[in-house]
């Protein structure tokens, strides 16, 4: 029926039929997953889900003493509080955290990790 005898039916039957929108709309997790990349805001939430496990991956006194700042072309700088601790972190714990990350998050996510006081 054309758009005109929907409305004629319409109004003689004082009932609007519900209009199908199934195939012209989406759910809102895929809605965001399509527009966040356009506004340039899937590294935020990159960075969410890392703050979000940091704790889980690095443990309870490493998650104390430093927490990620900014993740930027696969690089995650993370912020240490105490230079002995940042210290410890680059020489003894940056392979096994970046090895943590990548099997979390995907290498192309993050390629490294940068401490910084």
């Amino acid at each position: 029926m054309s758009r005109w005898a929907d409305t004629v039916m319409a109004e003689w039957r004082r009932y609007r039929e519900p209009r199908d929108t199934g195939e012209r709309t989406a759910g809102l997790g895929a809605a965001l997953r399509e527009l966040l990349p356009k506004l340039g805001l899937k590294n935020a939430m990159d960075e969410q889900a890392v703050r979000r496990s940091w704790s889980g991956l690095v443990g309870s006194f490493i998650a104390a003493q430093s927490e990620p700042d900014r993740l930027r072309g696969g690089i995650l700088y993370v912020r240490v509080h105490q230079s002995s601790v940042r210290f410890e972190l680059e020489r003894v714990w940056k392979a096994e955290i970046e090895s943590k990350l990548s099997a979390e998050f995907g290498a192309d996510k993050i390629r490294s990790v940068k401490f910084f006081s």
